[in-house]
């Protein structure tokens, strides 16, 4: 009988068995134990069960081409099926799948957005960037206008975070606004995803270029066509996103959805979005905004400080909107 050649696939599994984030992915989503693991990575175990290397595979998709390469070189005939119909559907639904549904349903209204965006957030981060290399995922939301007649002339980026960072970045500096200018913009403007992978070259997408960010993709984050924001995801690797990468991403902007209320979305046709001023320009305006919403405050009664927050916003927006005409 001729021998199997396991050795390519040791050495990988050895390399991922070193990787914390690998090893938790293994261990949330697959029946196999670590003995099972350590011996399958020093060839304790001559032959692994073609099952549960079937859910090695699907346990870790982003390397999911690495591991069959290395599998069908001992066993040519291996294939991962799409589904496994000896299970029930139920066990294909993910932990973070659950965990995420349990929290849309649970967290109060007053912290459901934050909360569902750290969650989405912290199940991206072991997707797009396993080496840590610093991933950079942001949101930006459409400006409610101030009367209902309207339209929408920007964005304005509410949560920033860098992958593998501790938490979300939400200080006055990351609240900049965004319009015609900027990726983002173009993006909800069509209401289509615009991926840019090499912001150096690019010459027909707005692209604002930033240190260390050299790929770029914007999702539209909708809800029956109707459109509340935009995710961004940069890179500082060149050609970031392959198709594979893109299909993930686009399945998290929709579950982005789910974290803004019916009443942040808004139809197409009412988004007219501006050219803004750079973000040096914006500073000096977003600095004042902690006392201008004190002072307003004290001046009129309203039923929540998120209100009048709101109107500061739309204050400042004016005031950004003025200056680039100006400009």
């Amino acid at each position: 009988m001729l021998k199997r050649d396991w050795g390519e696939f040791r050495a990988l599994l050895t390399s991922l068995l070193q990787d914390a984030t690998a090893r938790k992915l293994i261990e949330q989503r697959a029946d196999i134990s670590t003995r099972t693991l350590a011996r399958w990575a020093s060839g304790e175990t001559e032959e692994p069960d073609k099952k549960r290397l079937s859910q090695l595979v699907q346990a870790l998709p982003h390397y999911r081409d690495a591991l069959l390469a290395v599998i069908v070189k001992a066993i040519p005939d291996f294939d991962v099926p799409l589904v496994d119909h000896t299970k029930s559907q139920i066990e294909y639904l993910p932990h973070e799948f659950w965990h995420l549904l349990e929290v849309n349903a649970n967290t109060p209204k007053n912290l459901h957005f934050l909360t569902m965006v750290k969650q989405i957030f912290l199940q991206v981060q072991s997707y797009i960037d396993p080496e840590h290399i610093g991933v950079q995922l942001s949101i930006a939301q459409c400006s409610s206008p101030c009367r209902p007649d309207q339209p929408v002339r920007t964005l304005r980026q509410v949560i920033k975070r860098k992958t593998h960072h501790r938490s979300l970045s939400a200080g006055l500096g990351d609240h900049i606004f965004l319009g015609a200018e900027s990726l983002s913009g173009y993006s909800v403007s069509l209401c289509q995803v615009c991926v840019v992978q090499n912001t150096q070259q690019e010459r027909r997408l707005p692209v604002l270029r930033v240190p260390d960010e050299y790929s770029v993709a914007a999702y539209p984050i909708q809800r029956g066509g109707y459109v509340a924001g935009c995710f961004l995801i940069s890179s500082p690797q060149p050609d970031f996103f392959s198709q594979r990468l893109q299909d993930i991403l686009q399945i998290y902007a929709y579950l982005l959805s789910m974290a803004f209320e019916t009443d942040q979305f808004y139809a197409p046709e009412r988004i007219r979005l501006c050219p803004m001023p750079t973000g040096y320009v914006q500073q000096p305006y977003i600095a004042q905004f902690q006392d201008r919403v004190l002072t307003l405050l004290r001046r009129e009664p309203f039923p929540t400080r998120l209100q009048a927050e709101t109107q500061v916003w739309q204050q400042i927006e004016e005031a950004l909107l003025a200056a680039s005409i100006d400009m």
